[in-house]
């Protein structure tokens, strides 16, 4: 099975193909933090400022079980293909932070699936596909 991952911009529109979307608003937003906001969630300085955050750690411990979950069930009925869609508000630091650590927990866990990580407002596809199995 693939697992295509996007991070995305609400203001932008949900991507259409998204078979599930996750809105993470909620976090803290390195935006209103003066040397983070020319940054993306790509950057060391902003992957750092989630790292040390209690809410974004406690959420993406909830997210991995999520993802357990949905790859396992959409597996048993045999769906060749899911995409994740996970959006903030301007798709620049919360949601490409996530989608990365997200992608990193899906090729090295247990799922053997193949990935790929497209992170539409910045334009920027990670060319490694990785596959298990």
């Amino acid at each position: 099975m693939i697992v295509d991952l996007i991070s995305f911009s609400f203001k932008n529109g949900i991507p259409s193909d998204a078979n599930y979307v996750i809105d993470i608003r909620f976090l803290n937003n390195p935006f209103y933090v003066d040397t983070l906001r020319d940054l993306t969630g790509l950057d060391s300085d902003v992957i750092d400022f989630f790292k040390k955050d209690k809410g974004t750690i406690s959420f993406l411990k909830e997210l991995f079980k999520w993802t357990d979950f949905i790859v396992k069930s959409n597996k048993k009925v045999s769906k060749p293909k899911i995409v994740i869609a996970i959006g903030c508000t301007g798709g620049q630091h919360r949601s490409p932070y996530v989608v990365e650590v997200l992608g990193k927990y899906i090729s090295e866990g247990k799922h053997k699936s193949e990935i790929s990580v497209y992170h539409k407002e910045l334009k920027k596809y990670n060319e490694k596909v990785i596959t298990h199995g």
